[in-house]
């Protein structure tokens, strides 16, 4: 029996009914139904921009829905005003961002603002906090010492403190099925770290419900019972994750189907003679050894390697991030300032950094303004930065670069996550940038925003730009570059083409990696 067929038998923990969600000139969510069944997980997918995130919001309590009835499993309907109330309901989030307290410990994070449940006799008992971190911590296999400082412990472990504490909140609740929300989970994880949560969820579905959204659709296949999609903020269809497959999926997503020239390999341009980036004798010690590279003009050059294996660190001497030991970097045959990411800024070199909301966007100021960000100079008239060229400007880095905004006003923490991408680069590009550093630039984007991007990056190369990029994937890494350094514990191992009319395979590769 599908997912699907068992829905009528299958007691409904959560309904969300006809949700309208509007926001000066958007409609958020327009009329979506959405129900949560007892031990399950449900795959929410949906492009940038379809009304995932609002959603979720409302189900936790941070957004108040203009239209619509939310109803608990009791028949009770539910006034969800913030996310203190959410948790009573036993409905949490875990975001993608974390809410963690960096320098608390786990066991403090665990029970921040309930010190008070272990209280005896007035005091505080840390007996009864030791064994109740314990217990919980066990539920989410975490070994991890306790009085960690969460700062010290890796990016999985924060994640299962996390949904330690939702699940603790909701016993201290009494509520029986609770609800977890995870937001893009796997993202800053390895392969066997991802292995190792979806173990997790499996167990805690038999007393749980997860509402798993994430850009991976082969992880949500692999991984969901039932997959709903959302496009538009409207519902498209719901299907059993049994039945689904990566394309259907895709062209449900965005409305059309993708074709076999995924990375554009057919756009990718030969590059020009002039030299445009010389790393010579770079070195960093703990990181990698002396290596040696050039960029040429509009190529795209694929750093790839395992984590670990010194490629990032490369990437932040480019930038000027990290001071080199040794060697020099060459722009244009100019010598950049060693560990000076202003002067690498100045010199023409861009950087699409991996979290774009920390590093590569003010997400409190408006898309113009992000966009304006390095060229306020340029926008002056008598002296004085003008409104007109400022949103002059900014509409044409905006229309080049297919951002999807409401006004060029509106905030950047309000897009979605492929448009928040696009104005990263948006702002490089409109600083006339000569040399980009990409690290992961599709990571956390949809299929849609990802092949939007792509056609950024072919456009980059044609105007001429050089690139390193390093991706997600290792097929991402082959299909976008024209050449891939390999590298290896600190080591450049090999230097592999990668022609538009024969690619290698990922198997070729992977030797040199591992």
């Amino acid at each position: 029996m599908s997912t699907l067929s068992q829905k009528a038998t299958r007691q409904p923990v959560l309904t969300l009914e006809h949700i309208t969600k509007l926001y000066p000139g958007v409609v958020a969510l327009d009329n979506v139904d959405f129900t949560v069944y007892a031990q399950e997980v449900v795959g929410l997918v949906g492009e940038n921009g379809a009304g995932k995130s609002t959603l979720m919001k409302i189900m936790i309590g941070l957004v108040q829905p203009d239209k619509g009835t939310i109803t608990s499993a009791t028949g009770e309907h539910l006034l969800l005003k913030d996310p203190a109330t959410a948790i009573r309901y036993g409905i949490g989030m875990v975001f993608q961002e974390g809410s963690l307290i960096p320098n608390l410990s786990i066991m403090e994070n665990l029970f921040l603002c309930h010190e008070l449940d272990f209280q005896k006799f007035g005091l505080l008992s840390k007996r009864a906090m030791r064994e109740m971190a314990a217990k919980v911590l066990k539920q989410v296999k975490v070994q991890a010492d306790m009085d960690t400082p969460i700062d010290e412990v890796s990016p999985a472990v924060r994640q299962m403190v996390e949904i330690a504490r939702l699940l603790w909140l909701s016993q201290l609740y009494q509520q029986t099925n609770p609800i977890l929300i995870l937001d893009e989970p796997t993202t800053v994880l390895t392969d066997s770290e991802r292995e190792t949560l979806f173990a997790i969820l499996q167990d805690i579905k038999q007393h749980a419900s997860v509402v798993l959204i994430s850009h991976r659709l082969q992880e949500i296949i692999e991984n969901s019972d039932r997959i709903v999609i959302l496009k538009d903020g409207r519902n498209v269809t719901e299907m059993a994750a049994s039945d689904a497959s990566i394309a259907e999926t895709e062209q449900l997503m965005v409305g059309h189907t993708f074709a076999a020239d995924r990375y554009l390999e057919g756009e990718q341009t030969d590059p020009g003679a002039e030299e445009i980036l010389n790393v010579q004798n770079l070195s960093k010690k703990g990181a990698f050894e002396p290596l040696d590279f050039t960029v040429r003009q509009g190529e795209i050059v694929g750093l790839v390697g395992l984590v670990g294996s010194g490629k990032e660190e490369v990437c932040k001497c480019i930038n000027g991030l990290v001071k080199a030991d040794t060697g020099s970097i060459f722009l244009g045959g100019k010598k950049l300032s060693n560990g000076s990411p202003s002067n690498a800024v100045r010199a023409g070199v861009g950087h699409i950094p991996i979290d774009r909301r920390e590093e590569g966007l003010a997400a409190a100021m408006s898309v113009a303004e992000n966009v304006n960000l390095l060229v306020l100079n340029r926008l002056r008239v008598a002296g004085m930065i003008s409104p007109l060229q400022e949103r002059k400007n900014a509409r044409h880095w905006i229309a080049e670069c297919l951002i999807k905004t409401p006004a060029l006003t509106t905030l950047c923490a309000n897009l979605s996550g492929g448009n928040q991408q696009k104005t990263v680069i948006a702002k490089w590009l409109s600083s006339r940038v000569r040399f980009l550093v990409l690290d992961h630039p599709t990571r956390g984007v949809d299929v849609g925003a990802k092949e939007e991007i792509y056609k950024l990056i072919r456009q980059l190369a044609h105007d001429g730009i050089g690139m390193v990029i390093m991706c997600d994937t290792l097929e991402e890494d082959i299909g976008l570059s024209n050449r891939m350094l390999i590298m290896k514990d600190g080591r450049l191992v090999k230097e592999v083409a990668c022609p538009p009319y024969k690619k290698p395979s990922p198997g070729d590769i992977i030797e040199f990696i591992v």
